[in-house]
């Protein structure tokens, strides 16, 4: 399987969809704020109901702080980051909570104050998350597990879940003590021996059961969960080479190979279940992170756009009209069911992947 092989239509791509769309969703940071006061949005269904919101945040508190590191690495106003950084104190409450997830709770809601601006309160922030997941590791098992919280369940004091796994690679790079670099060593090893495939297709998830690693349902049919295995790949690959670099474009060959449209279903095995746009918008953003890792050798930079494009014009975000910045691309279990809604996870990748394209940030920066 060859990436050069796949014969996708052109995209035209213009500066000024890209441009439109930041835009939008800057100004859609207020609407949010408003609606939502000093609690953390969740996620707005398609509906009249509002936001559902939350005091703590959960796994996406992060996401919301992130969102204004981001509105202040293109404003350049002292406000945003103030914002940015009052969010993120209210995080501090997620440091000893029994996840994994809290990698991505830290280092979207802090790496990027400590990437872009060096800030005091986002570094220590970091400091103390990955002094927290060092703790957590599992010398038996070999990993961090995912833990009871946060939806994970009993069993998920021995299951690893792919999700936050470029997070966490982030956040543990970020210190250079010893124990921190061989802690994020074998978490991905194990990771990646026990969620991959052959094929490039990665579970969501794989358990300790009777001796063994066993990964949970079939491989590669969640759009979302393959997008996360290959974001964490091309960041594996950047701190340790191969064999990651291989990982990470058999993964995207494989999303290339099984999704041939541009916005994928959200499981291929749930025919009829409706797309899910921010799967398109995380794959996009490693194969951005592939391309500059090969030096532009393969067209991953075309299949990122051409996913982007397509996320651009469909009905699921919302450039003009009444809202303006408005993504409803995630699907997201609600009271209702899985139902597409708005999240500031969602809209925070979606931002990242337009700032890369537009220069501002780097395509590994997430």
């Amino acid at each position: 399987m060859n990436s050069e092989s796949h014969d996708f239509p052109p995209t035209d791509l213009s500066q000024v969809e890209v441009a439109s769309a930041i835009d939008a969703l800057l100004q859609r940071l207020e609407i949010i704020e408003r609606a939502c006061g000093d609690d953390f949005p969740l996620y707005l269904p398609g509906s009249d109901e509002g936001w559902v919101v939350s005091r703590g945040g959960s796994w996406l508190g992060g996401f919301w702080a992130g969102l204004w590191w981001l509105r202040a690495r293109v404003t350049g106003v002292g406000g945003d980051c103030d914002k940015a950084r009052r969010i993120g104190r209210r995080l501090d409450s997620k440091l000893h909570v029994r996840t994994l997830n809290r990698s991505m709770v830290f280092w979207y809601g802090a790496g990027p104050g400590a990437l872009w601006f060096e800030d005091p309160e986002a570094c220590r922030r970091l400091e103390r998350a990955g002094e927290e997941l060092t703790r957590a590791f599992d010398p038996e098992l070999g990993f961090i597990p995912q833990g009871s919280d946060m939806g994970g369940g009993l069993e998920g004091k021995a299951c690893v879940t792919v999700d936050p796994l470029a997070a966490t690679l982030r956040l543990l790079a970020r210190n250079a003590h010893g124990r921190f670099r061989e802690v994020s060593w074998h978490h991905l090893q194990s990771t990646f021996d026990a969620c991959g495939t052959e094929g490039g297709a990665w579970h969501e998830r794989a358990c300790y059961r009777q001796g063994l690693m066993v990964g949970e349902g079939v491989a590669g049919v969640w759009s979302r969960g393959q997008a996360w295995a290959m974001l964490g790949l091309v960041q594996a690959a950047r701190l340790y080479g191969e064999p990651f670099l291989n990982g990470a474009r058999r993964a995207c060959e494989y999303w290339l190979e099984s999704r041939p449209e541009s916005l994928p279903e959200n499981r291929l095995d749930h025919a009829g279940a409706g797309d899910d746009p921010s799967a398109a918008v995380i794959a996009a953003l490693a194969m951005l992170g592939l391309d500059d890792l090969l030096g532009q050798a393969e067209p991953w930079r075309k299949h990122a756009k051409r996913l982007l494009s397509a996320v651009l014009r469909s009905q699921h975000l919302k450039i003009g009209g009444r809202t303006p910045g408005l993504f409803g691309g995630m699907h997201y279990h609600t009271r209702e069911g899985e139902v597409l809604v708005e999240s500031a996870c969602s809209s925070f990748f979606l931002l990242s992947l337009l700032l890369v394209f537009d220069e501002r940030i780097g395509s590994m920066d997430y």
